[in-house]
Formats: C-alpha cells, sequence, structure tokens
C-alpha cells in the first residue's frame, strides 16, 4: 500500500509540475519575458535559442522558422519532456565571409607577411583552396572549419571585421587584409557569400524531466 501511495503521489507530482511549466510558457510571449523567466534557472534546463533558416535545417527548426511568434513544439523522449516558444522573429542581413586570423601575440610581424604573401600566392594561383590555407595557418577556432563563419549578423563577426563599408566595398571572392594593431591582431578576409535577409526566431527552451 506505501510503495501503492508513493507512486501515486510521485505521479500526481509530476502531472502538476507538467501543468505549472505549461501555463508558465503559455503567460511568455516576449524575448523580455524569455530571458526574464530562464534568468538565475540551471541552463541545463532553462535557455534562450536561435534558429536561422541557413544554419538550421532539421524538422524542429523548420516548424519554428515557418510558424508564427508564440508558435510551441514539444518533444518527448521516455525521460524528458522539451519544450520550445517562440519568443521573436527577425529578418536582419547576414553576412559570410572566410578568414585567416593571426595573432600577433604569437606571429612575429615578418611572419604575418610572410603568411600573407604565402595565401595570396597560393590561392591566386590556384595551388591551395583559402579553406586548406585556413586550415594550415588560422589561429582562429574557426580554422577545422576553412575560416568559415557560416552566416552571422554582422554584430558576431569578430570586431575587426565588422565593417560594413569594408565589406559591400568588395566583391565576391575578394581578398583583403585587415590589421587591428591596437589588439595585435591581423586577418586575411575572403567575401565569399553576397549579403542576404535572414529569417531568425528566438526561442525559448524548457527541458521538463519526466
Amino acid at each position: 500500500m506505501k510503495l501503492f501511495l508513493s507512486a501515486l503521489y510521485l505521479g500526481l507530482s509530476l502531472t502538476a509540475f507538467s501543468q505549472n511549466v505549461s501555463k508558465e510558457l503559455q503567460g511568455i510571449e516576449t524575448e523580455e519575458q524569455a530571458e526574464a523567466y530562464v534568468d538565475g534557472k540551471k541552463k541545463k534546463y532553462y535557455q534562450i535559442m536561435h534558429f536561422n533558416e541557413e544554419n538550421h535545417q532539421s524538422k524542429l527548426a523548420q516548424d519554428l522558422l515557418t510558424g508564427g511568434q508564440g508558435t510551441t513544439t514539444t518533444t518527448r523522449t521516455q525521460f524528458e519532456k522539451t519544450h520550445f516558444k517562440v519568443v521573436g522573429k527577425t529578418n536582419y542581413p547576414h553576412y559570410r565571409l572566410s578568414y585567416i586570423y593571426l595573432d600577433g601575440k604569437k606571429n612575429s610581424m615578418k611572419k604575418i607577411d610572410m603568411v600573407r604573401k604565402t595565401v595570396l600566392h597560393k590561392h591566386d594561383s590556384q595551388l591551395e583552396t583559402f579553406a586548406n590555407l585556413a586550415k594550415k595557418y588560422s589561429n582562429a577556432q574557426n580554422a577545422f572549419k576553412g575560416g568559415d563563419t557560416n552566416w552571422v549578423k554582422i554584430n558576431n563577426l569578430p570586431n575587426a571585421l565588422a565593417d560594413l563599408d569594408e565589406i559591400l566595398g568588395h566583391k565576391v571572392d575578394d581578398i583583403y587584409m585587415v590589421s587591428d594593431i591596437e589588439n595585435n591582431k591581423f586577418y586575411i578576409v575572403k567575401k565569399t557569400h553576397v549579403i542576404r535577409r535572414i529569417k531568425e526566431v528566438k526561442v525559448l527552451k524548457v527541458i521538463e524531466q519526466l
């Protein structure tokens, strides 16, 4: 009897928790409300996520991107239920570049100049692709991806590269140099795509343990 009552109590508690989560989500409509809701909670279970139509191709992402503000999608496994609620939608310009980052704290100017000349020569002579050269020479974390930024808003680019006039002043496939002397950072940049407006959604994600 005690085991039965314990199981019954646990089941009722989980049901009540699930109802509370659903009720709480119904009251959240804006980005500000979502950020306030997750503030102070464990990021493992509560977080704000972004999906855009270029970088995210899953069925879940497509459902969220095509739905309107307030669209809620729930997935379920044996142990947890995950709620996704759209709290913001945008259609901002996005940019895509590839770059080789040369850290002036790790490389002398002599070496940086040598790498610049080598990259230009090998790329222009079609001896190697820019992606392979980035894998060889870049000090950036995205070197393994060939220096590709993926589609990002301008404020998500490295600060020295987030110059709209500079980006617009070059054609696709142009290679140009950017020097951030104050911060000892140097870049070899390839413009790989034209600017595009890309749909993006801001999503509140809540994981509910079953």
